[in-house]
């Protein structure tokens, strides 16, 4: 795929995704994240130029371990149904989350495109046939809804299966070229996720001891909040990604990402992203165990 470096790179976003149970649990944090989530996707549509395709990479598209260690998937099916992926079983509670549908474009001649770029550039790459995965669908359904609707393509590209947090950061930096071409990189995760701490919250015997328990999850989620928002600090893309690699050493990083898919989306957006400055947005929403942090690399 031909580079154009002349033209105006867009930015790159990283977005705390969320769980279904955005869509229809009522309490304020819930209205502060989907109140984050639409200005975001208000400041997509408003983006010039107009990005010609979302390239998405999600928490919940890892590659398949079948292709082993090394290798990107880029799902190229046209058509794609989102997918009710949902970790907890709604058909007793809520059975109307597996009726929830989201209008999208797919574009599979734009997204073999990124899958010859990706081999181009070094990076393994194969094509896959795949649904939208919620990491994708629930968050856009909140940013671009009916009366504002994305008419926008995406293109879902998978992160790499396994621990190599420097592999995720190279894929980013191996799609960078993309965004002066037209291509708008969108990483959703979470900052912090981690339902082990949850359930740590809900094996506690009384009252008193699941409190001390919650504020003590609490404490370790805002302390790797706070490190991954001093790492995104640092503008020098070289410094950045040591910065970032070094969270995985620390003792909170086990405890904010048990399994590592929610946060290689955002090493992902930093190798994109390059020396671009990061700006946090919207309003701040910690809570034990969960980090909606937004940011947006570059400007608007």
């Amino acid at each position: 795929m031909p580079s154009n470096e002349s033209s105006k790179a867009l930015p790159t976003y990283f977005i705390g995704h969320a769980g279904v149970g955005l869509l229809f649990k009522e309490s304020e944090n819930n209205r502060i994240v989907k109140d984050n989530l639409r200005d975001v996707g208000k400041e997509i549509i408003a983006l010039s130029p107009r990005p010609k395709a979302f390239i998405i990479f999600s928490g919940h598209f890892e590659a398949g371990e079948i292709h082993g260690p090394g290798v990107i998937e880029v799902n190229v099916k046209r058509n794609t149904p989102i997918l009710h992926d949902f970790v907890n079983d709604f058909h007793d509670s809520h059975p109307l989350v597996y009726e929830y549908d989201w209008s999208h474009q797919d574009a599979p001649d734009l997204a073999t495109a990124v899958w010859k770029h990706l081999n181009d550039s070094g990076i393994k790459a194969k094509r896959v046939q795949r649904g939208v995965d919620h990491g994708t669908w629930v968050p856009f359904k909140i940013m671009f809804p009916p009366e504002d609707p994305l008419d926008v393509p995406i293109i879902q590209v998978s992160t790499f299966h396994g621990y190599d947090l420097e592999s995720q950061i190279r894929l980013g930096e191996s799609i960078r070229s993309l965004r002066h071409e037209g291509f708008l990189v969108v990483a959703s995760g979470m900052a912090v996720h981690s339902f082990a701490s949850i359930s740590e919250i809900s094996r506690a015997q009384t009252d008193e001891e699941r409190g001390i328990t919650s504020e003590k999850v609490l404490g370790e989620t805002r302390s790797f909040d706070k490190q991954i928002r001093g790492a995104l600090a640092i503008e020098d893309s070289a410094k950045r990604r040591g910065a970032l690699l070094e969270l995985g050493l620390l003792p909170e990083f086990k405890r904010s990402h048990p399994t590592v898919e929610h946060f290689t989306p955002l090493l992902v957006a930093a190798g994109a992203a390059g020396d671009e400055e990061a700006h946090s947005l919207g309003v701040d929403v910690v809570e034990p165990g969960f980090s909606y942090l937004n940011v947006r690399f570059g400007q608007n």
